[in-house]
């Protein structure tokens, strides 16, 4: 999922039409032909070959001299070869371009600019969209256009916007899993996405935002003596395993994992076993209420 549908899936979920607007997330009329003038939404075009010009999609266009995203023409590029590959991807003999708009808060957020940059360093010829924000060609990978190395391209693919793999290893927010094996890599919970396993490791995955001094950064944990096929991922970053149980891939000490069961989010703790209460994988001090379970 790239930014764009990140931003307007909250937008949606927010229910504001004020919000949809802002966020940009509106329905794109795309290009229409008024009184012999090609339009992008309202705003009338000035194309370098108007008798070639071809819309290829709501957002991508072209004409004989160069290629065009929402009417805005694309420097340096080819119109002759030039196509679309996705929302915010198109392509001509010579590059790939990734294109996308921003708002200014000095402005208020009222105006929409668009911004298109080639993807450095990509080749067009083997370039290839594949979902959620990747792409890849045969050097290397890409993610919302920019480029990052994996160690095989050519089988790489996205399992969502976090996820991803290639026949060797596997990924999480483009950082490679040492140890991990690709082929056999994929989600150890398809609901919450915050555990992968493959046929040697359990891991857990999350963005750190709570470190001083350090900005948001991924971070991936190997839940050291779980079993790939009986680990079972209990939610709110807690995982078990026959008796054992795991907090963002830490050991959950003293934990009972036959007993151990989930509590309502928000509360002073979390979770619960036939022993202690716990908030974020730490014991905490049983109450009168608690020791009589």
């Amino acid at each position: 999922m790239d930014a764009v549908t990140r931003r307007c899936r909250w937008a949606r979920w927010l229910a504001g039409p004020l919000v949809l607007w802002l966020a940009g997330c509106g329905d794109d009329p795309g290009y229409v032909r008024k009184a012999g003038r090609w339009h992008h939404e309202d705003t009338a075009l000035t194309v370098a070959d108007p008798r070639s010009f071809q819309p290829l999609d709501a957002r991508f266009a072209r004409d004989a001299v160069q290629g065009y995203y929402r009417g805005t023409a694309i420097a340096g590029s080819h119109g002759a070869s030039f196509q679309a590959l996705s929302d915010h991807e198109a392509r001509d003999h010579h590059a790939v371009y990734w294109a996308d708009t921003y708002r200014k808060a000095q402005e208020y957020w009222a105006y929409r600019h668009v911004r298109v940059t080639p993807v450095a360093g990509a080749d067009p010829a083997s370039y290839q969209v594949l979902g959620h924000g990747y792409a890849r060609d045969t050097q290397r990978a890409y993610f919302e256009g920019q480029g990052f190395a994996v160690a095989d391209p050519t089988t790489f693919e996205a399992l969502d916007s976090r996820f991803a793999r290639d026949a060797r290893r596997g990924y999480f927010e483009r950082l490679t899993i040492p140890g991990s094996d690709g082929a056999s890599f994929e989600w150890a919970d398809p609901d919450t996405r915050t555990h992968a396993r493959d046929r040697l490791h359990v891991y857990s995955t999350h963005i750190e935002l709570n470190q001083p001094l350090q900005p948001p950064h991924p971070v991936v944990r190997v839940l050291q003596g779980a079993n790939p096929a009986t680990a079972r991922v209990l939610g709110q970053g807690y995982a078990a395993d026959g008796t054992r149980v795991w907090w963002r891939g830490r050991p959950v000490a003293g934990a009972d994992g036959g007993s151990f069961e989930l509590l309502p989010v928000g509360g002073e703790v979390d979770a619960r076993d036939a022993r202690s209460r716990y908030r974020e994988g730490r014991p905490q001090q049983a109450t009168v209420a608690d020791s009589s379970r």
